[in-house]
C-alpha cells in the first residue's frame, strides 16, 4: 500500500455501519456489507444491508465495468497472451525446454502485489444487491461472476446466487 493511504482512511465514505470486510477478486477490491441504502438504525429498530464493492484500482473497476461481449474478448485475448507467454517461457535461448528452475520462477511470478489508487476512490464503489434486506454471510466467487449471500425476506434465511453480469438473481 502507498504512502498516501493509510489503514485508519474511510473506503467507504458513508456515515452509515459497514462490516464484514473482506478481500475480492485477487486483492483488487475488498466486498462489505452496508446499512447505507436499506432500512437504518436510527432509533435501534433494526437495520437492512446491502452488498457492495469497492475497488482499490482503475483497472480493476474498468473490467467489472465491461459488457458481456467485451468481457468475454477479454477474457479470450488475455488466455491466448497467456498462452504465448507459457509458450517462449517454456523454450530456452537454444530452443530447449528449461529445467526444474524455470518452473520455480514460473510459480514465483505468479504472485502479484495489491495496488491501491486512493484517488477518487468513492467513484469505484458499486452496490451489488438489487435490494436491501437482512442480510447474513457474503461472499463473491474468485472469478468476480457471481456473489452468493444470504438473506432474509419472510422468514429465515435464503441463499441468492446472483449473476453480476446479466444482474438474475435466483
Amino acid at each position: 500500500v502507498g504512502s498516501e493511504m493509510c489503514i485508519r482512511d474511510s473506503l467507504t465514505n458513508s456515515g452509515y455501519m459497514s462490516g464484514s470486510p473482506r478481500f475480492a477478486l485477487d486483492g483488487n477490491a475488498i466486498l462489505f456489507k452496508t446499512e447505507r441504502y436499506g432500512m437504518r438504525a436510527h432509533a435501534s429498530w433494526g437495520s437492512q444491508e446491502d452488498a457492495m464493492l469497492v475497488f482499490l484500482n482503475q483497472d480493476a473497476y474498468d473490467k467489472y465495468c465491461l459488457s458481456k461481449e467485451d468481457y468475454e474478448l477479454r477474457k479470450e485475448l488475455e488466455a491466448e497472451q497467456k498462452k504465448a507467454q507459457e509458450k517462449d517461457t517454456a523454450k530456452g535461448k537454444n530452443g530447449k525446454k528449461n529445467t526444474e528452475k524455470a518452473k520455480d520462477n514460473d510459480e514465483a511470478s505468479k504472485v502479484k502485489d495489491i495496488v491501491v489508487e486512493p484517488e477518487n476512490i468513492e467513484d469505484r464503489i458499486v452496490r451489488l444487491t438489487p435490494n436491501s434486506s437482512d442480510m447474513g454471510s457474503v461472499i463473491i466467487s474468485k472469478d468476480g461472476e457471481t456473489l452468493y449471500y444470504f438473506a432474509a425476506f419472510e422468514d429465515g434465511y435464503d441463499l441468492w446466487k446472483m449473476d453480476l453480469r446479466k444482474k438474475e438473481t435466483k
